[in-house]
């Protein structure tokens, strides 16, 4: 997906989950099409309370450094990370909540935490049923 089209996703999600939202670092190429942005989402107003923000990096493919592989994948597949958040720590709720409301948009998303834990809709709809805050840090398939 373009990165225009998920930043505009994002702000709508933000709009419908009563989120703030923000974003500046704009790329372009020299096509004009936008290649990278970094987006600001928070549950407070951003002037109030800094430490409530999540920052993600948005990019549009192809941009280096941002396809990897994983050790624990068989098939060795290349897979491209085109948004990647900041530090969370302190957040694990409002990501959930972004997340949550970023999947039921995007079924077909997966999002990656760490290891080979990735999780879906499905996954996440799980997590939400008896939610722990501590979620990202807990292997999915322990839950």
């Amino acid at each position: 997906m373009p990165t225009y089209l998920l930043s505009s996703a994002a702000r709508n999600i933000c709009r419908k989950e009563k989120l703030f939202f923000d974003k500046d670092e704009e790329t372009y190429n020299s096509e004009g099409a936008l290649k990278y942005t970094r987006l600001y989402i928070s549950d407070t107003p951003f002037k109030e309370n800094y430490s409530r923000t999540l920052s993600f990096s948005v990019y549009d493919e192809p941009y280096e450094f941002q396809t990897v592989t994983y050790d624990w994948d068989d098939t060795q597949n290349e897979y491209f990370k085109a948004v990647v958040s900041d530090d969370f720590d302190d957040n694990e709720d409002l990501l959930f909540k972004f997340l949550f409301a970023f999947l039921s948009e995007f079924p077909d998303a997966r999002v990656w935490i760490e290891k080979d834990w990735f999780y879906n809709l499905k996954n996440m709809k799980k997590i939400k049923a008896s939610y722990n805050n501590n979620w990202c840090y807990i292997d999915r398939k322990n839950m």
